[in-house]
Parts: structure tokens; sequence; C-alpha cells
């Protein structure tokens, strides 16, 4: 785990780290204060450039994401809006997500289909704030037939095989819990695509 710097300084904003929120190869996200107000700050190590075109592409199509406040060029720091909601992963990892999960998440789809953008569309990087689904990272690549949400992510939003095997993966305990059959996630997935296309 990363250690936590004392202060992060971006634009002459003295950031206050209070926790990791993440930690991957390419950059480091911290839970920081500044001013009364909680912030995310993500430091990077490489592909800082990449993100902020990213970012700019994911907005210009639609996505919803959390607002970018403040970055600074020279550190290779974004600060954006922290939200306080769960991602939905951990959503998923209490029982099998309701339906306003996925009517939020297909509208999302929507954006994304119609700008050709293809997202990571595992749940652990989406958030459900009110009736709106917002996307975590900023990654994405061009849609395509094989990265399609149908094909690539929606079978690990249920309490199926994928999914369970997801929850395990990011040390979610699962014991207990009834896991839905093969058949099962796939009517389940067929009756969503009928619905919302």
């Amino acid at each position: 785990m990363a250690e936590l710097p004392e202060v992060i300084i971006v634009k002459s904003k003295r950031f206050v780290p209070t926790s990791v929120k993440a930690e991957h190869r390419e950059h480091t996200t911290y839970i920081a204060t500044w001013s009364n107000r909680i912030y995310l700050v993500r430091t990077y190590n490489m592909n800082y450039e990449k993100a902020l075109a990213d970012y700019k592409e994911l907005k210009h199509a639609g996505i919803n994401m959390a607002k970018m406040c403040f970055h600074d060029d020279e550190k290779q720091v974004i600060v954006f809006d922290y939200f306080p909601e769960d991602d939905c992963l951990k959503d998923l990892s209490k029982g099998p997500l309701p339906e306003k999960y996925f009517d939020a998440l297909f509208a999302l789809y929507r954006f994304a289909r119609f700008s050709k953008v293809a997202l990571d569309w595992e749940p652990q990087n989406f958030m459900l704030r009110g009736s709106q689904m917002f996307y975590l990272p900023t990654k994405w690549s061009r849609l395509t037939d094989e990265n399609r949400f149908e094909k690539e992510g929606l079978f690990s939003w249920f309490w199926g095989k994928e999914g369970v095997e997801l929850l395990k993966r990011k040390g979610y305990d699962v014991s207990g819990k009834r896991v839905m059959t093969d058949v099962e996630v796939n009517k389940a997935a067929t009756l969503m695509a009928v619905r919302y296309w």
C-alpha cells in the first residue's frame, strides 16, 4: 500500500490526504481534504496525458464521471470531486442489484454506443448516484462487436459464476449466498437486453 503523503500541493492548493482509495501501476488515488471539502487526488506514475485526453473524450461522449476540479501538468496530478457512494461491486457484494442499477447502467450504455466508446464494464468501475450511473476510471477504447457491454461485462453484474468470481478476486466474502445458475443469468441478461434496446 502506498505511503500517505502529508500534503499534496496542486496549483498552490494544499490537499491533505486522509486515506488511499485505490492503488494501480499507473496511479494512486487518495481521499484528501482542502478548504473543508473532500476530494479524490490522483497522482500519476505514467500515462497522465492519456488520462487527461481520455477524460475529455468521455465527457464529450456524454459519459457521467466525477468532475475534474484541478490538474497540475508538472506534478502529474488530477483532482476530482469526491463521491461518498459505494461502487457497484461493493453494492453487488450485499446481494443481487435492484433494477434501478440496470436502468441507470443501460442509460449510460446508450451514450457509449452512440459515441462508439467501450468502457471497462466490470461493476467496480461504476457507481450509482441518485438515478444516474457514473463511470469511475478514465480508460476507454473504441467500441467494437467484441467489446460491447453485452459481451464484455454484463454477466459480472449478477450473482452468477462471473459475478461471484469477480467478488472473490476482489476480496469479498461470498459464502452463504445463493449463486444463480448459468441458465438464470443468461435469461436475466437476455430479458434486460430486450427491455433496454
